[in-house]
């Protein structure tokens, strides 16, 4: 009776180490889907604008008073304990990819309970 009961607390223990490992490894996978920023970017335009070469080339604007084109939009994807600062740098890095002056126009939409969509123009002066 002794060795029935070893061997069945042997097989539980093992099943319950097998469990926690296949929960680890689905908790891992799944948060690896998971990223902080998911950043897309769009061409407006036919034109080339070439990438700036440093981030102090691409401005953050909420007003704009002199002539401008869009040449793009931003959208970044991020969770909510980001600030708006943090999403405006990233925006402003894609905006250098695209050869624009200045971000503009930044809005957001909440995307379900734990992330928000910023999307935000980007442009060149005339």
């Amino acid at each position: 009776m002794t060795c029935f009961l070893n061997k069945f607390i042997l097989k539980l223990s093992m099943t319950l180490f097998t469990l926690r490992i296949y929960f680890a490894l689905t908790f891992v996978i799944l948060l690896s889907g998971c990223s902080i920023y998911r950043i897309d970017s769009e061409d407006t335009t036919l034109d080339f604008y070439p990438s700036k070469r440093s981030l102090q080339d691409v401005g953050y604007l909420e007003k704009i008073d002199k002539p401008f084109e869009v040449v793009g939009m931003v959208t970044v994807s991020v969770e909510n304990a980001k600030s708006v600062e943090e999403v405006i740098l990233k925006m402003r890095q894609e905006a250098a990819v695209l050869g624009g002056d200045a971000v503009t126009g930044v809005r957001f939409v909440p995307e379900g309970l734990i992330r928000k969509r910023y999307t935000g123009k980007v442009v060149v002066f005339k």
